[in-house]
């Protein structure tokens, strides 16, 4: 299981404020959206990973899957993030577990593109 977060990661994690006006990106390596909220640019190499694999692990939601249906370690994946739900319950990222239509719409039509530029 992974170890969390700890010092100024956690302080730089609990200090984000969520933005409800933003809009989302997507990252077609990870698949998946992200909101220029729920990063910092200062958190160290495995904070960067841990914040990743939440953000995968969204994405999952996002999809209408469960966490357990990562592809690669489940088990892990639920630890994280209910590690993380824990020690940065306030993360803007938490704030978006359900999209808006619109959102919904852009998430579709991204996945949708990077399965055509797959091909």
């Amino acid at each position: 299981m992974e170890a969390g977060f700890t010092g100024q990661d956690l302080v730089l994690l609990r200090s984000l404020k969520y933005d409800p006006s933003l809009k989302p990106a997507y990252e077609s390596i990870k698949g998946c959206l992200i909101w220029e909220d729920e990063r910092a640019d200062e958190l160290s190499t495995e904070a960067k990973r841990m914040v990743n694999n939440l953000l995968i692990a969204r994405s999952l939601l996002h999809q209408g899957l469960t966490l357990d249906a990562h592809p690669i370690n489940p088990e892990l994946c639920k630890n994280l993030w209910a590690l993380a739900q824990q020690q940065v319950s306030e993360w803007p990222g938490f704030r978006r577990l359900t999209l808006s239509a619109e959102d919904k719409a852009y998430f579709e039509d991204q996945v949708a593109r990077a399965e055509r530029e797959d091909l």
